[in-house]
């Protein structure tokens, strides 16, 4: 969550109980980029930057605040040509304050155009330049709006989740012949109609996230990590022109709780997630074992519905590390026979009531039988497992406590 601009400028008590805030934040658009790809070309971009003399970044600062506060957003345009605005995509505020031109207002050169409005819903955002947008856009005019929850905890949202830590992976591609003067480099026009016929077809050949690809995504700021049994929460993110598939390896048990700013109805169990340009999502995982793999992103082309490329983002699982007093409660815990047949007992002895999880998965992380937490008494327990459907092979019981610690043994069917 890097480049993150925030200044209090004054705070007030809510009618909830929680210290709001007034927010200002100071963008400045530019004309003078430049990004370095993953095959070391540098291109020209346009962006939002911090200081005059600092590079845009793509994407563009992270604006974070709470819900509920009072957000002004100074947006100071010292590049040339056409006009910019900053559109606040799937924010909830008034037309005035929406960044669409025409309908609100335009930011000429060396002008400054303020935003005003007051966060909506937590959740995940974005904002980016709709003069043009088309190429404004794919220039590099875009950036993350995260609206937190009104006291600004690790919470999906006002009595949503919990969680321990927050992942954003931001998508997009770059067509290098979109980043030429000839494309760049063009005149106001109201109806648009010059871009229609001057712009190149749209061959995207370097796939992000976060602004990065390939073996830019072996980077501390981008891989996935955590331990086991810790729920971390992923915001997911599609301002490119490609549709994407997002893959989470099955052990980390993904389930999708939001959509564009709101919770689902009814969270999804899946390791699936499908986003089409300007969508986002809120994916919510609970890593059930120790192992390392990847985060596949799928680009995919809307007119074939083929995939043009696939970016990796490393995942690595720790084993958790408070396991000791647990593993010493069930120093009992075994399934007999093992190996075993049709059917086998699992055995653990607690030294008091506990509410317990058990779970059977294969050496591929996927979870085949999941049996819900459930309070089991002091003393000797048992949970018969008939996997009639088990192939023959090696497979992981894990008994996970309410408290997420976990222990595991490894049984074999014959």
């Amino acid at each position: 969550m890097k480049n993150i601009i925030i200044l209090i400028v004054t705070c007030f008590c809510g009618l909830n109980g929680y210290s709001q805030q007034d927010l200002d934040f100071f963008l400045i658009a530019r004309n003078t980029g430049e990004k370095v790809l993953a095959n070391n070309d540098t291109i020209r971009v346009f962006g939002f930057a911090q200081s005059l003399g600092a590079q845009p970044s793509i994407p563009g600062p992270t604006l974070i605040m709470n819900e509920g506060d009072s957000v002004h957003i100074d947006l100071w345009n010292v590049s040339q040509g056409a006009p910019h605005t900053l559109h606040l995509h799937g924010l909830d505020v008034d037309q005035e304050n929406d960044g669409v031109p025409h309908l609100s207002f335009d930011i000429a050169h060396m002008d400054h155009g303020y935003y005003h409005f007051k966060a909506p819903h937590a959740g995940t955002y974005l904002y980016h330049c709709h003069v043009a947008s088309s190429i404004h856009v794919q220039a590099g005019m875009y950036g993350s709006i995260i609206v937190k929850p009104s006291d600004g905890s690790n919470t999906t949202w006002n009595g949503g989740y919990e969680y321990t830590n927050e992942n954003s992976y931001f998508c997009s591609e770059i067509d290098t012949t979109w980043h030429n003067d000839s494309v760049l480099e063009h005149d106001h026009d109201t109806t648009i109609t010059i871009h229609q016929v001057s712009i190149p077809k749209y061959k995207p050949q370097f796939f992000l996230i976060n602004g990065l690809s390939d073996q830019q995504l072996i980077d501390e700021n981008v891989t996935f990590n955590s331990v086991v049994n810790q729920i971390d929460y992923t915001r997911l993110t599609n301002i490119g022109y490609c549709g994407l598939r997002v893959f989470f390896p099955p052990a980390l048990n993904a389930r999708i709780i939001d959509s564009d700013g709101r919770p689902l109805p009814v969270e999804e169990i899946s390791d699936t997630v499908y986003l089409y340009p300007g969508e986002r999502y809120g994916v919510l995982t609970d890593a059930s074992m120790e192992f390392s793999g990847e985060i596949t992103f799928d680009y995919i082309d809307l007119n074939t519905m083929g995939v043009k490329n696939t970016q990796v983002v490393p995942v690595s699982i720790s084993g958790d590390v408070d396991l000791e007093e647990f593993e010493k409660e069930l120093f009992n815990f075994k399934v007999v026979p093992n190996p075993f047949h049709q059917e086998a007992k699992i055995k653990f002895k607690l030294n008091e009531a506990k509410k317990i999880k058990i779970r059977i998965i294969d050496v591929n992380g996927r979870i085949l039988r999941d049996i819900p937490f459930s309070k089991y008494l002091s003393g000797k327990n048992s949970v018969i497992i008939g996997e009639s459907l088990l192939l023959k092979g090696t497979y992981v019981v894990q008994m996970i406590s309410e408290e997420g610690y976990v222990v595991i043994k490894k049984i074999i069917k014959l």
